[in-house]
């Protein structure tokens, strides 16, 4: 299957092990600030090869292959964000993943995120914003501004796997942490998972979400 024409650009990876009933789950990708599609896509052979897997680009060109979904700030003290940036991010999103369900012939009850860092932000929001696309989330070292949640919003045990290092000088394990707490509040079915590692996913992170996901599959009819 060529990767179709969609709103933004994209790797596609067709499943080693596609379901014979051509229910063949999917699996989408969103990269990290100053990355690009080839970045997590590049996890494909580490993970169950039941997925077909789609890995976006995100739309703020930075330079030469480095791409962001919202602009951040760098100071003495770190970085920062607005979250008026972060909210207006993730309509397009939205319309990606919408989108990229249609196209690969999934169903969002067959369909899962997997964000790092910025790619994790915009994977809560888009869960947060439209539950009803897609059946739950893998978030690796991100965070989740408040404001991303839609009002009234309820996850109704949407499975979520959070995941942070404990010694993330980017993201602080406490936004970990805050983002854990944020989709128990909403009612999601959440999975925690912290690591003696940076900002990066490290082989005990990358193997946990890998089981985590074949469990999920494992549920599906």
């Amino acid at each position: 299957m060529d990767a179709p024409l969609l709103s933004l650009h994209h790797r596609f990876r067709r499943a080693t092990r596609p379901a014979p009933d051509g229910r063949t789950p999917l699996l989408i990708l969103l990269h990290g600030y100053g990355s690009n599609e080839d970045d997590l896509i590049s996890l494909a052979p580490y993970l169950d090869p039941r997925f077909n897997i789609v890995s976006a680009r995100a739309p703020c060109v930075l330079g030469a292959g480095s791409y962001a979904w919202f602009p951040i700030v760098w100071d003495e003290t770190g970085i920062s964000v607005e979250p008026a940036d972060v909210v207006a991010a993730i309509q397009p999103a939205i319309a990606f993943v919408e989108q990229a369900v249609a196209a690969y012939r999934a169903s969002p009850q067959r369909t899962l995120l997997l964000g790092f860092s910025q790619g994790a932000t915009m994977s809560a929001g888009v869960l947060l914003r439209r539950p009803d696309l897609v059946a739950g989330a893998v978030l690796m070292s991100g965070f989740t501004p408040a404001e991303l949640a839609a009002p009234g919003v309820a996850l109704s045990g949407k499975p979520v796997l959070i995941t942070h290092g404990l010694f993330d000088d980017i993201v602080s394990v406490y936004l970990g942490r805050a983002t854990r707490d944020l989709f128990e509040s909403l009612g999601a079915s959440v999975t925690y998972r912290e690591y003696p590692m940076g900002h990066q996913i490290n082989d005990a992170c990358l193997d946990d979400a890998d089981r985590w996901m074949t469990d999920w599959l494992a549920t599906l009819d």
